[in-house]
């Protein structure tokens, strides 16, 4: 069947948020008042809003954390109200003080909670014109890691806390801090007045345009007015750091640092400086604000955060020195400033309309910073990193039925934190790779330029981008078709190559999906899990590179090739997103090649790219039993002659997941052949790390020798006792916890336990240690790690339940490690009566994880030791 019977267009999910889209707000004039020393803030905020459409009931998010004394809703000529909602002063008090409020001359009124909502019915309906919302509120300074929370950081030498204050509010946390209009289809103006200290400084979007000092000793800081923007771009935080100043292409820049790091803010100046430059070149569309400040958040726990003009960041990477980052931090670095920058015109310049686009902002971002980064350094070639962190972990994280489509239908806004994921991140990635590859350099191009120019200050969905780029590109209808076939279905094609000649090949292609046993409802697709899928093709002969593919439009294909061949790969270094199962005979002269060119990479019929793709091929293969991992253990021979770092890092992945399946009483085994593939080029690196590749590949180098050191290295504890440590840790203040390490290396479960309880029952300032405790001993010790979990469920649901990646990854960790099938039934039965929030998907992919294992367990574990004892490496040395 041909797939282009199916739907040209993409599938949008109806539901595009709780708010009418016939009452769109204009401007927001803010001002927040802290106290320090409580704590607490109060505030106020009227929103200018235009009603379109005749309404009986206005809708606006307001959580339960918003005390709301006062609301007003009038027209902007008319000086009596139309609703007007108050409450009794004695009842402001957390969680009671919806219960009473009244509301004349409306109707009536009432919250919906689950959604955050505040509905007001009218007495008479509200005709189309101007209206505005006056409110006053108040709260708390959160102590979690969204809305607007607390933090700070310790002096050096004694030199006691430095208090701070700063927002994150995406994706839907605004509604947390004041009423609004809580979803990005809603961008408006903000004019926002912070009240702070004297001794702090208030930074947020816009330039400060006026600073009072009141009578009280503290300061009033006005900043100019933003362009209109979404609720979740707004950002203040206030802050004791110096900076330094230069303008580049016409924008003022700023990083902020704590005074003892001053010596690094150039260098982050001059990066992101460079961004913009290569941003403004690639879009052809000048930075469109007057500022772009960088400021590291003390105890921040996500990388960044694109705040129009005030991008917040980790302070690991906002105070780093060059020399304190090493490998694949450096790259983490470069990619980070480059992503969040480009967030400035897509994503902020351009907004999704609703979250179901996420991967819109997201995974342009996460393609695009690879070749900012890369016109910015030229000691790495960034698309191979690329293909280790964008390429290789879609592929991985997709190859499950627990997966989603990268544009995911969002029905409640509780679903919009699960999809900050790697499907959103680095799938999104991927096929906007791909797009680019099938589309040539300059198409693409212009078709983003197009496109932010068509919608700039506006909002815009999928079908938006796919109209702007499909006028730049040969065959538009074929580029829509492709697209869709990557969006709107998880998981990608398996293609079978089957040689009929030496000049013509059959090409079927199948759904690639490990099997787990796991069965879940309603696993259909639009298009029957079928794709469109752009071929290219390296043969001894001839090559069709991206920009002369063949697009794969059936099931079935055969192709007559132009010249006859004696071996031949698809995927042209491996860029786009499908796997490929060769025959036997044909693999067995593809490795070959992929040998000859390990030896002498000058040859360059193969190159590092493809070298490494060709094995991924093979492992990816055997996880779903089309080849024996015999099979796949033989290509990686290959390794012992490879001098690029790519192949080894790309390799390392199926090497590492394999290890935590197989048993420990014949993991020696496998240490064995690891080591056999691994020291002669271990031997030749000579442990120099001067360049970024050297560096690159002696991380790789030392993944690989904790096979031959063992796992984990003994217990270290600085020469103390534990019971010490924690003593010490108990008796600290949470500002010095922040600033001890009681993770130690340890696989002793009473131990690990203890180091547990006491995380959870003597709390630090840093917010991601308990989390941290997750990821770091669910390797070692997955049952005591849940246990840990299960008995703290509250205290890690509250504080990370709505953080992002961070909860998924820890829950899918902590899963995937259990091999105790009672255990597995536990944890199934356990979140059946409890909420995972935005670790919902983590938990499902973890739990399928889980079960993959016990099922290698059977069906492919026995065939591996064989191989490896008829390998003699079994045997004793």
């Amino acid at each position: 069947m041909r797939l282009c019977l199916l739907l040209l267009f993409p599938i949008i999910s109806l539901q595009s948020g709780d708010l009418s889209p016939f009452i769109r707000p204009t401007r927001y004039d803010l001002v927040f008042d802290t106290d320090f020393n409580s704590w607490t803030y109060s505030g106020s905020v009227n929103i200018q809003f235009d009603v379109l459409k005749q309404s009986h009931e206005i809708r606006l998010h307001a959580s339960e954390t918003v005390n709301i004394s006062e609301l007003t809703v009038q027209g902007v000529s008319l000086n009596h109200p139309l609703a007007y909602l108050t409450s009794r002063a004695t009842s402001l008090l957390y969680g009671t003080w919806k219960l009473n409020y009244k509301c004349k001359p409306c109707s009536s009124h009432r919250w919906n909670t689950a959604k955050d909502l505040l509905i007001i019915k009218l007495g008479s309906a509200l005709p189309p014109g101007h209206y505005v919302i006056k409110s006053l509120f108040s709260g708390t300074v959160s102590t979690k890691l969204t809305g607007y929370y607390r933090t700070g950081y310790t002096l050096a030498h004694g030199g006691g806390y430095v208090k701070m204050a700063s927002t994150h509010l995406s994706p839907d946390k605004a509604r947390t801090v004041f009423p609004s209009f809580d979803e990005p289809q809603f961008r408006a103006v903000f004019s926002l007045t912070v009240i702070h200290p004297n001794n702090l400084i208030a930074t947020s979007n816009m330039p400060v345009s006026k600073e009072v000092l009141l009578a009280d000793g503290r300061k009033s800081t006005k900043f100019e007015d933003t362009p209109g923007m979404s609720t979740y771009l707004l950002a203040w935080v206030q802050h004791n750091f110096v900076f330094e100043e230069r303008i580049i292409e016409g924008v003022r820049m700023r990083h902020y640092a704590r005074p003892a790091y001053r010596s690094v803010i150039a260098e982050k100046i001059e990066i992101v400086g460079k961004s913009v430059k290569f941003y403004n070149d690639f879009f052809k569309i000048p930075f469109p604000l007057p500022k772009l400040d960088t400021i590291g958040i003390p105890n921040y726990l996500v990388g960044g955060m694109e705040n129009w003009g005030l991008i917040t960041l980790t302070e690991n990477a906002a105070l780093s020195r060059p020399r304190q980052r090493f490998g694949s931090g450096e790259i983490g670095f470069r990619n980070l400033l480059a992503h969040e920058v480009s967030h400035m015109w897509f994503g902020n310049l351009v907004t999704m309309y609703w979250w179901d686009d996420l991967w819109l902002k997201e995974g342009m971002a996460s393609y695009l910073s690879y070749p900012c980064a890369d016109s910015l350094y030229d000691d790495v070639k960034m698309m191979d990193q690329f293909m280790i962190n964008n390429w290789q972990k879609a592929m991985f994280a997709d190859d499950i039925i627990t997966s989603h489509p990268v544009q995911m239908p969002i029905h409640v806004t509780s679903q919009i934190t699960q999809i900050f994921d790697s499907i959103t991140y680095k799938k999104g990635a991927t096929v906007l790779a791909m797009m680019r590859d099938v589309m040539g350099e300059e198409g693409f191009k212009s078709g983003m330029t197009h496109f932010l120019n068509t919608y700039k200050y506006s909002t815009a969905r999928y079908r938006d981008l796919l109209t702007s780029m499909t006028r730049y590109c040969n065959n538009g209808a074929e580029l829509r078709l492709l697209m869709n076939s990557f969006i709107l279905q998880k998981n990608y094609p398996l293609i079978e190559l089957q040689i009929l000649s030496d000049k013509q090949i059959r090409l079927v292609q199948s759904r690639y999906v490990r099997d787990s046993g796991m069965i879940i409802k309603n696993d259909i697709s639009p298009f029957n899990y079928s794709w469109y899928i752009p071929i290219t093709i390296v043969t001894d002969s001839m090559s069709y590179t991206a920009d002369k593919h063949i697009m794969m439009k059936e099931k079935e294909m055969v192709l007559t090739l132009s010249k006859p061949f004696k071996w031949i790969k698809l995927n042209s270094e491996g860029k786009h997103m499908y796997v490929t199962h060769y025959s036997s005979s044909n693999l067995d002269k593809t490795l070959e090649v992929v040998r000859e060119n390990t030896l002498d990479p000058s040859l360059g019929t193969m190159n590092h790219r493809d070298r490494a793709h060709v094995i991924c091929d093979i492992f990816s293969a055997a996880q779903v039993k089309l080849v024996p991992y015999s099979t796949a253990f033989e290509a990686a021979k290959c390794l012992r002659e490879e001098q690029h770092y790519l192949p080894w890092t790309l390799i390392y992945k199926y090497f590492k997941t394999i290890r935590s399946m197989i048993d420990e009483s014949w993991a020696d085994c496998y240490r064995k052949y690891i080591v056999y593939l691994l020291l002669p080029q271990y031997k030749a690196t000579k442990g120099s790390k001067e360049t970024l590749v050297e560096q690159l590949k002696f991380e790789i180098f030392m993944k690989y020798a904790r096979y031959i050191r063992g796992e984990r290295k003994p217990t270290i504890y600085d020469g103390k006792d534990l019971s010490e440590l924690v003593s010490q840790y108990k008796a600290s203040a949470p500002q010095e916890r922040a600033d001890m390490d009681l993770l130690v290396q340890t696989s002793d479960g009473a131990e690990i336990e203890l180091i547990g309880n006491t995380l959870l029952q003597y709390p630090s300032t840093s917010v991601s240690v308990i989390i941290n405790f997750i990821s770091y001993y669910s390797s070692v010790a997955p049952d005591v790690v849940w246990h840990v979990y299960r008995d703290n469920y509250q205290v890690y649901n509250d504080k990370y339940g709505l953080a992002q990646f961070e909860y998924a990854n820890a829950l899918k960790t902590m899963t995937k490690r259990q091999r105790n099938s009672q255990t597995i039934a536990e944890i199934e039965g356990f979140f059946k009566d409890h909420t995972a929030g935005a670790g919902y998907l983590g938990l499902q992919n973890g739990l399928e994880e889980a079960k993959f294992v016990s099922k290698f367990k059977q069906e492919s574990e026995p065939e591996l030791k064989r191989y490896l004892e008829g390998q003699r490496f079994c045997q004793d040395e």
